[in-house]
């Protein structure tokens, strides 16, 4: 399993908005937009309540919210590249600049522990991290990604 299976071109976004929940509604519209999920209220609802019980900011300015939901046949990962600081309430209390939302099928938990772990390898180096902050195209984004 490579992080690569799961990201594309078309799933990584460079976002402007200010606001978590203008971000996260964003994300859930391009989810749908791409065919990952057939229901966006579904999944928006899923991943606004996800994040209403503890925050998806995980530290080192990275968000990861995530869903699993029956209707979801494959996982799939999206990736946001903030142009803006985002508050998030993050476990460092530090802003966020990297969004990387996960979504799957429910019965599926170490699929999911998977992504997330090629996800945190990622973001744990300060140089990949960089880069993926600076990052200006989508090919940039998968680069960073490239060997795992």
């Amino acid at each position: 399993m490579r992080i690569l299976d799961y990201l594309t071109e078309s799933s990584i976004l460079f976002l402007k908005e200010t606001h978590k929940n203008q971000i996260l509604t964003t994300m859930t519209g391009k989810a749908t937009e791409c065919g990952y999920v057939s229901s966006e209220k579904a999944f928006t609802t899923a991943i606004l309540e996800r994040e209403a019980i503890m925050s998806t900011g995980i530290g080192l300015q990275v968000a990861i919210p995530h869903a699993k939901l029956d209707s979801i046949k494959e996982f799939f990962l999206l990736a946001a590249v903030l142009e803006n600081d985002v508050p998030w309430d993050s476990l460092d209390k530090k802003p966020v600049r990297l969004v990387f939302m996960i979504g799957g099928p429910s019965d599926r938990q170490s699929d999911y522990l998977m992504i997330l772990s090629k996800i945190t390898l990622v973001i744990k180096n300060p140089e990949r991290r960089k880069a993926l902050m600076a990052a200006k195209t989508p090919q940039a984004v998968l680069d960073a990604f490239a060997d795992l």
